[in-house]
């Protein structure tokens, strides 16, 4: 038997978590007429958010203002950007602030007892909001909190949405995974909303969570969803780069936006070759020149030297990087340089939606990493990621609740499972290597040809196989990705093919 629910999410980051909070305090909510479910793919906590170090954009400070803050997003974004939404958000932002805060969020103070805002790359003012350098966890912990006092909402943790599909009657059929009891059961709700993250676990070195496989852009694509700009995946330029080849961990910008300054393997200053915004250009200006750099050398990384930063404000502003570059490296930041690398970061495409969150296909939604609203253009400025997920949470609410499906569900069949037996590291070798910082036509038409090959050579499960399920999901996504970067016809923002 279906279980139903009015409004299922999946995903319990901060687009997630906060869109139920927001559907929690609507007046039809309170009446006790509306039942939601959310479904995280593991633990609570285990999302991107809870990794986020720099913080969230909003103007508050003395001589900063909303058009500076929306022109410094359609500087980095390409002017490619959707102008109405670009206002919408960061005129919103104060208001989103102010709810975060109410729902428990702490962030920085000064002496002064103000908030203590930072400057982040492609910024012209100080409007980062931020708690030390572990925002997100932050943010993600007091949302969490929150839902200790709800009532009619069901919360299922580790469980995995396998496949939906739309009845004729509008609801949405849901199949889900729980991978520890090895079961299924089946969901049906009125609106479903997926706030499932990136894809980083499609790239060998991300900064994303094992979770962020891409999982929404898969089920949005077979619902038949519209899929923009994949292929706008920003690389977040410093990425620590450990003695073994990997990056274990996000330097934040926020460094840089205290005074870090990048140097190249002979300790030389480069930035100033490159733009004349040095270390806080936007980030896809800044990644290429490391790369560039470390091609000039023949270097696997660069260093960001922090030295001349003041212990007192290392000590306070940055506490999880200190201890992390010392822990992982050995490195005490105040007096020796960090070895740092560009690493995958942000989609800043995906499934796409209109100024309410909703998608061509009626009644589904997507909110934050895994939607494209036109927020970032062609390159997500600095912070703005955290905003974009609260604030569509906010405008999606509202939507939500109204006209709510009440005819029962009408029966339909799941598809046997389309699972093929992969290794994602294929993928993710693939995805490395020809969907880089710096792309080619050829590359990408290589890429494209070896990942139909894995599809085509892979033998299918004959029963369901959970690991190979999500590879073969994986694959799915990673197709489009590569698809979305052959129909590309000019470099932007984070897309930089050497043959257009």
């Amino acid at each position: 038997m279906n279980i139903h629910f009015d409004i299922v999410i999946v995903g319990s980051g901060i687009a997630g978590l906060s869109t139920l909070i927001y559907l929690t305090e609507t007046p039809d909510f309170k009446k006790g007429g509306i039942s939601i479910c959310l479904i995280a793919k593991d633990k609570l906590d285990a999302t991107n958010t809870n990794w986020a170090q720099g913080g969230i954009a909003a103007v508050k400070g003395m001589g900063d203002h909303f058009n500076k803050h929306i022109e410094d997003t359609l500087i980095a974004g390409g002017h490619v950007n959707d102008l109405y939404i670009v206002k919408k958000v960061v005129e919103s932002a104060p208001d989103l602030l102010n709810d975060l805060i109410r729902w428990g969020s702490a962030f920085d103070k000064n002496e002064l007892n103000e908030f203590d805002l930072a400057k982040e790359g492609g910024h012209s003012d100080a409007r980062i909001w931020h708690y030390k350098d572990q925002t997100g966890k932050s943010i993600q912990q007091a949302l969490i909190n929150q839902l200790k006092s709800f009532n009619n909402v069901e919360f299922y943790e580790n469980q995995h949405l396998i496949q939906a599909k739309k009845d004729d009657n509008g609801k949405f059929h849901l199949q889900i995974f729980t991978k520890a009891e090895n079961s299924f059961q089946n969901i049906t709700c009125s609106k479903l909303v997926l706030a499932t993250g990136g894809i980083g676990m499609l790239f060998n070195k991300t900064t994303n969570q094992t979770v962020a496989t891409g999982d929404g852009i898969n089920i949005a694509h077979k619902l038949g969803a519209e899929i923009n700009n994949l292929s706008f995946i920003q690389f977040h330029p410093t990425g620590l780069y450990t003695k073994n080849g990997n990056i274990a961990f996000l330097i934040s910008e926020a460094l840089r936006g205290a005074g870090a300054v990048l140097r190249n393997e002979n300790g030389v200053a480069f930035m100033q070759k490159y733009d004349s915004r040095l270390e806080l250009a936007p980030r896809d200006i800044v990644s290429r020149a490391i790369q560039n750099e470390m091609n000039l050398h023949n270097a696997k990384f660069v260093y960001l030297d922090a030295t001349k930063i003041k212990t007192e404000i290392l000590d306070t502003h940055f506490p999880e990087i200190k201890a992390t570059c010392k822990s992982l490296l050995n490195i005490n930041i105040n007096c020796e340089m960090i070895p740092v690398a560009p690493v995958q970061h942000y989609s800043c495409g995906g499934i796409k939606v209109d100024e309410f969150g909703e998608t061509n296909v009626a009644n589904l939604y997507a909110i934050g990493e895994v939607a494209s609203t036109g927020l970032h253009g062609a390159n997500r400025l600095a912070s703005n990621s955290l905003l974009e997920a609260i604030a569509f949470a906010k405008y999606a609410s509202d939507k939500l609740i109204q006209n709510l499906i009440k005819n029962n569900p009408s029966s339909v069949e799941f598809e046997t499972y389309d699972c093929l037996q992969i290794n994602k590291q294929e993928i993710q070798l693939t995805i490395d290597k020809y969907f880089n910082i710096i792309k080619t036509t050829n590359g990408l038409i290589d890429a494209k040809q070896l990942l139909e090959n894995l599809k085509n050579d892979a033998n299918r499960c004959e029963l369901f196989d959970y690991k190979n399920h999500e590879a073969t999901s994986m694959l799915n996504v990673a197709l489009i990705l590569i698809k979305d970067a052959l129909n590309q016809h000019k470099n932007i923002g984070v897309f930089y093919n050497t043959d257009l």
